[in-house]
């Protein structure tokens, strides 16, 4: 009240001043300098000269202050009294330039121009624009106020949830550690006993595959011993060219019989010494039989004239070039079998992997939880060790991100976090900046916030946004440019940044 008072009494006074007489251009504030009693003294204090030579449309001082009413001096000021308005100063070069400059008309007193005075209408203009911007700063300061109550509720509990989880790591951490080895004690009998049935499954399929060459050298050898006499002489491989020792194309009685390491082996000695030589080799006369002959296939020729037969020349030796396609079928018994899957295991072994499995399963799911609950330590540590404001009001824009679509981009500004910038009409993100610092001035420090190493431009330097915090009732992105190459300005409406509003004078502040 005291204040708004006071604002009243500078209103009346003011407009008092209007009446007091002094030279043409002379502000009230300098009055005293203006005295047409005795001479005048330039301010500059450069020279004094008669007053009657103030205002005499020549420029006698070197700061133009004796002609504050005129355009004589190139630097002189003429002040606009402009009541119900603003007072100002302009160049008094603009006097009587046929322009209206104050709104008082005052600059125009012998131009002719046709000014109105406007003060008053200006002056009502700008207070009702003054009382909205107050009423905005007061609500504004009001949401502030319960942020801050809000910031200090919500440090309070995430310093307390720091503490307990801090304290919780510590026995969940004892509690993996434990599992851990539980989980190792279970695995080694299980890794035993799966070894075990490996072992044993290997065996038995060797077994089998040692009984079924077994059996087959043993159907080599009848087939080999073509008089069924039950041994097996030179004379009886000859037959077989696939099994040449020196490669000629031919087998020699001695070639066979350096097979046979004898004249002739009975099946004991066949199956112990001369199968091994010949297994990959052999070729058994039934399985070739038993591989269908290609049936070549019949076409009917037409008969063809000569003269046409001829033009087709080029034809006849395309086809010479066509290869027949090789016959790449498999004897049957050539033929290759499916792998044979390991039958299951058994109670016991089944019993120690199930058991050994529970305890994984027990052991990743507190590790799991571990690494969140680190996870979580280390998100309220970076959070509590920001610099959220003297009293912590910009806290609550941790975590949250805003938005502003331009024709072009689509501006996402995440505050404590980064900036990016989106094609709308398709193309990746790109990064303005990471969160860097507060960047106001020292007396207004938390008025811009920096946000730098983004994404570098074309041969130019890493992008960067500098945010101009202004107060307002909502959070809101409102504006972005880009003033300097990849330097990006934008500005942010946010309760946070709001103050205690200065009183308004009234509006019958008019009439004074």
């Amino acid at each position: 009240m005291k204040a708004l008072l006071l604002l009243l009494l500078v209103g009346v006074l003011g407009c008092w001043a209007v009446e007091v007489k002094r030279p043409r251009g002379v502000s009230l504030s300098n009055r005293a300098f203006y005295d047409d009693s005795k001479p005048f003294t330039c301010l500059d204090g450069s020279r004094t000269i008669p007053f009657d030579r103030v205002n005499d449309d020549y420029c006698d001082c070197a700061d133009g202050t004796d002609e504050p009413g005129t355009s004589a001096c190139s630097n002189g000021r003429f002040h606009c009294t402009n009541a119900g308005y603003k007072p100002q100063y302009i160049p008094s070069s603009r006097i009587n330039d046929g322009i209206c400059d104050c709104c008082d008309t005052t600059d125009e007193y012998n131009s002719g121009a046709l000014c109105e005075n406007t003060c008053r209408e200006m002056g009502k203009k700008e207070r009702e624009e003054l009382q909205m911007a107050a009423e905005i700063a007061r609500e504004g300061f009001r949401v502030k106020q319960l942020l801050i109550e809000d910031a200090r509720k919500g440090r309070e509990e995430k310093q307390t949830k720091l503490q307990d989880m801090v304290q919780r790591r510590q026995a969940l951490q004892s509690q993996v550690d434990a599992l851990r080895l539980q989980k190792e004690e279970a695995e080694k009998p299980e890794q035993e006993a799966k070894d075990a049935h490996q072992k044993a499954w290997e065996e038995h399929k060797e077994a089998e595959k040692a009984e079924e060459d077994k059996q087959r050298s043993l159907e080599v050898f009848t087939e080999l011993d073509q008089d069924s006499d039950g041994m097996l002489a030179a004379s009886e491989l000859r037959s077989h060219m696939e099994l040449d020792v020196d490669g000629d194309g031919a087998m020699s009685d001695e070639e066979a019989q350096s097979l046979l390491g004898d004249t002739s082996v009975d099946v004991g000695i066949f199956q112990e010494s001369v199968w091994p030589q010949i297994r990959e080799k052999f070729k058994s006369e039934t399985d070739a039989q038993a591989v269908p002959p290609i049936e070549e296939p019949t076409e009917s020729h037409p008969e063809v004239p000569e003269d046409e037969d001829e033009e087709d020349g080029d034809e006849g030796e395309d086809d010479e070039e066509d290869e027949p396609e090789e016959d790449i079928r498999v004897p049957p018994s050539k033929a290759q079998e499916a792998e044979p899957e390991m039958p299951p295991y058994d109670e016991v072994t089944q019993a120690l992997i199930d058991a050994a499995q529970t305890a994984r399963s027990t052991y990743e799911e507190a590790e799991k939880s571990l690494r969140d609950m680190e996870d979580t330590i280390k998100g309220l540590e970076k959070e509590i060790s920001l610099d959220f404001g003297p009293t912590g009001e910009f806290s609550y824009l941790y975590g949250e991100c805003y938005e502003l679509s331009t024709s072009e981009y689509v501006y996402r500004l995440c505050p404590f976090n980064r900036v990016t910038q989106k094609p709308k009409h398709g193309g990746s993100e790109t990064n303005l900046g990471s969160w860097g610092s507060w960047a106001g001035p020292e007396d207004n420090k938390f008025s811009f916030m920096k946000f730098e190493h983004g994404t570098s431009c074309w041969q130019g330097p890493n992008r960067s946004t500098l945010v101009k915090l202004s107060c307002g009732k909502d959070s809101i992105l409102t504006s972005t440019s880009e003033p300097s190459r990849c330097e990006y300005l934008m500005e942010f409406f946010t309760p946070a940044a709001c103050h205690p509003p200065p009183e308004v004078l009234p509006d019958d502040h008019d009439e004074l």
